[in-house]
């Protein structure tokens, strides 16, 4: 599955500019680019996670996984 990868940086503010109300989705889709479901997907994150949205999630999920591993083994 191919896409580009967007630094987290320009997900926050794209987020946060349609979340403050200074811009609207289809602008800054416009702007900088992006499908609207991309927006929707970062919006829904960040309203899940909050600052902790956009991090690297894979590494926490592989940590869980190799503890979890780890105490099957056991």
């Amino acid at each position: 599955m191919g896409g580009r990868v967007h630094r987290r940086e320009i997900k926050r503010e794209v987020v946060r500019q349609v979340a403050s109300g200074a811009k609207r989705p289809a602008q800054v889709c416009r702007e900088y680019g992006l499908a609207n479901s991309v927006v929707d997907r970062w919006r829904r994150e960040y309203a899940e996670r909050g600052e902790a949205a956009f991090t690297l999630r894979e590494a926490t999920e592989d940590a869980a996984l190799e503890a979890r591993i780890g105490l099957k083994s056991v």
